[in-house]
């Protein structure tokens, strides 16, 4: 039976999409690295939701908030789903309050999944790139400017073992003063999404012609 909805998601969550979903239904990703400019990526989310959309038929957005990037994108069709998160971290947490809990208690973490590791999801490796020509002991003066704010690595841990991702981000961690800690993965959210039901207050859900607010 074909899956009823679309999707559309940011690179960073189609791997747990696409193994919660369990299907050959099609995903529409769209590059992890529009993040870095909100307003490329509304319009990006635009262009995809024109080209899926069909009347009395649902899309669901695999975002958070993602600096208000979310803000104001509509369909004239069909009806859009979004998590009320504020990004990709805190679907993987499995709800806001958690996410926002943790940055309570540590203003200055930084979050990686092991899928993120090898991609520009990885501020290490955004901050690497353009520095192979500067002479090592400059490059580690910028790399700590570039991180002042964040003092913990926290690694997004599902339930089985990933020895090589936590060394990995023990190393980066050792490597730029701060301290690790592992947190579990909860995908109750992410499955909510892609299955059902859409409840306040977990979701937004926006009929045809009506822009996804702010919250």
């Amino acid at each position: 039976m074909p899956f009823p909805n679309k999707i559309i998601t940011c690179r960073a969550l189609a791997p747990m999409v696409a193994e919660l979903l369990n299907s050959d239904e099609p995903i529409t990703e769209l590059d992890a690295a529009l993040h870095l400019q909100p307003e490329r990526l509304r319009q990006a989310l635009l262009d995809a939701v024109a080209e899926l959309e069909q009347e009395d038929e649902t899309i669901l957005l695999g975002y958070g908030l993602c600096g208000r990037a979310l803000e104001g994108v509509q369909s004239q069709k069909s009806t859009l789903i979004l998590p009320r998160v504020d990004d990709c971290v805190g679907m993987l947490l499995g709800s806001r309050q958690r996410h926002r809990a943790v940055l309570s208690e540590r203003p200055g973490t930084y979050f990686l999944d092991p899928c993120w590791l090898d991609n520009e999801l990885n501020i290490f490796e955004q901050m690497g790139k353009g520095l192979e020509h500067i002479p090592e002991k400059r490059r580690k003066q910028l790399l700590k400017v570039a991180l002042k704010h964040y003092d913990h690595l926290v690694l997004l841990c599902s339930g089985q073992p990933q020895e090589t991702a936590e060394a990995r981000c023990r190393e980066l961690a050792h490597e730029h003063d701060m301290q690790f800690s592992r947190l579990t993965k909860e995908l109750g959210l992410l499955d909510k999404l892609l299955h059902g039901p859409w409840e306040e207050p977990e979701f937004i859900v926006a009929p045809p012609g009506t822009p996804i607010p702010m919250f």
